[in-house]
């Protein structure tokens, strides 16, 4: 009997301890996979901004990424809202069609806006989920390259300004 016991309490420890090594380990991966090139960007982008930023364009970009969350956060991108989708992609087109005529400094802000510009003329059409998802990401990932967005530290990857995380 006791030998079982003692058996048993082996196994278990051994169970624990293999359970810790695998988080553990889990720890790390996600570390140096998800969090270590996310972090790497940020820093990458307070050395190195995106130049030329005007103030309008900043307040369009948080103003845009404010009004996406609404829209595709917390579940809502599952249930889109059409109409609200296509108001809002019409807003963004006009938006971007009068920075894009203004110019833009910065190259790589400059293709990107020329991206959500196009974007948005097609789901103010047809809301597609998947476009609106990404036009979603593509102003998270330049509120935090343009105003220093700190409410997440995901980072979609989907700019030209911020790049992708390595």
């Amino acid at each position: 009997m006791k030998k079982k016991r003692r058996k048993s309490k082996t196994l278990v420890g051994w169970g624990l301890a293999a359970a810790f090594l695998i988080a553990g380990g889990s720890a790390i991966y996600m570390y140096f996979t998800v969090i270590k090139p996310q972090e790497d960007l940020k820093t990458q982008i307070e050395e190195n901004p995106p130049s030329g930023v005007t103030a309008e364009l900043a307040a369009m970009i948080a103003d845009a990424h404010e009004r996406y969350n609404e829209l595709t956060g917390f579940g809502n991108i599952d249930e889109l809202d059409q109409d609200k989708s296509i108001v809002l992609s019409k807003r963004v087109y006009k938006e971007t069609l009068e920075v894009l005529d203004e110019g833009i400094v910065d190259e790589q802000l400059e293709k990107d806006m020329i991206t959500i510009h196009q974007l948005a003329k097609e789901t103010s059409v047809n809301p597609n989920k998947e476009q609106v998802r990404r036009l979603h990401r593509y102003f998270h990932d330049l509120d935090i390259a343009v105003n220093r967005y700190e409410e997440t530290n995901t980072i979609f990857g989907v700019t030209e300004t911020l790049g992708k995380p390595q």
